[in-house]
């Protein structure tokens, strides 16, 4: 058997390993990813399974850390060696040779309220307000907009089903705002069943980085913060649901966070400090 053969084993085992403990497939494409760049590192004479941790140092420094690469790009790429060793070669990879980076949390940078109204009244396409307006008024993720189904839709009782990571499904609210666009967009396209964005090439889903790309160039257009992304408006739904008095459990719910302190940084997004009396010094 080839190397370009046990190549292909390895990364189908991580694969299924992935799949079994329910991560998601862009989690396998991310890990598929840097497996690939891991294994033209090495010259074809090397030996994969007998690497060690000094041998397998190197890639990270070349690759990563001299590249500037961001830490969470570098933990990705350090789970997915992990667990290449771990599952094909029944290896633990020491994790003080091969620590993770600790990241630094920050607070999340969210668009202004009146800038998103401004952004979704200028847009001329229906799709694209449709996509705007289901993560900045559901707190939706970019793939979980571009898998919502016709059959997750109850208006009746204002409320969308989802399908989020590791396919956990959940429900979050639907405004009448959400309702009315959505309603505009199925007339408009003739869709009454399946889902909402089919994609092209006779795909049945539309892929989400259809909707990123979109937004990269909305961001220019719009001159938007740097750190602002697709994934802000999520940001923005949960701040502003906490800031109008919302159940913090209820966000938690709605979001699909598994642990409440994912949900907490939103408390420190939605304090109005000018509501707070402070110390008093006279």
């Amino acid at each position: 058997m080839n190397t370009e053969q046990n190549q292909k084993i390895w990364i189908d085992k991580v694969h299924e390993n992935l799949i079994l403990r329910g991560r998601s497939e862009n989690t396998f494409v991310n890990y598929k990813s840097v497996l690939i760049r891991f294994f033209n590192f090495f010259d074809e004479s090397t030996s994969i399974e007998q690497l060690s941790e000094e041998n397998i140092i190197p890639y990270f420094t070349h690759c990563y850390l001299k590249n500037n690469k961001s830490k969470y790009t570098y933990n990705v790429a350090v789970a997915s060696v992990r667990l290449l060793y771990l599952i094909c070669f029944n290896k633990s990879l020491n994790h003080i040779l091969l620590p993770s980076s600790k990241l630094v949390k920050r607070l999340p940078t969210i668009l202004p309220k009146d800038k998103f109204i401004q952004i979704i009244n200028e847009e001329k396409i229906l799709k694209h307000k449709c996509w705007l307006i289901l993560a900045f008024c559901c707190g939706l993720r970019v793939d979980e907009v571009s898998r919502i189904k016709v059959e997750d839709i109850n208006s009746k009782e204002h409320k969308l089903r989802v399908i989020g990571k590791g396919n956990k499904e959940r429900y979050t609210i639907l405004p009448d705002i959400v309702i009315k666009l959505l309603r505009l967009y199925c007339k408009e396209k003739n869709i009454k069943s399946g889902y909402l964005f089919p994609g092209t090439n006779n795909k049945e889903v539309m892929n989400s980085k259809t909707i990123i790309n979109y937004f990269s160039v909305l961001k220019y257009n719009h001159n938007l913060d740097e750190n602002i992304s697709f994934h802000s408006l999520r940001h923005a739904f949960a701040t502003y649901y906490l800031s109008n008095g919302g159940s913090l459990l209820t966000l938690q719910s709605m979001l699909g966070h598994k642990n409440l302190n994912t949900t907490t940084i939103y408390l420190h997004l939605s304090q109005n400090f000018n509501e707070l009396e402070g110390i008093r010094y006279v």
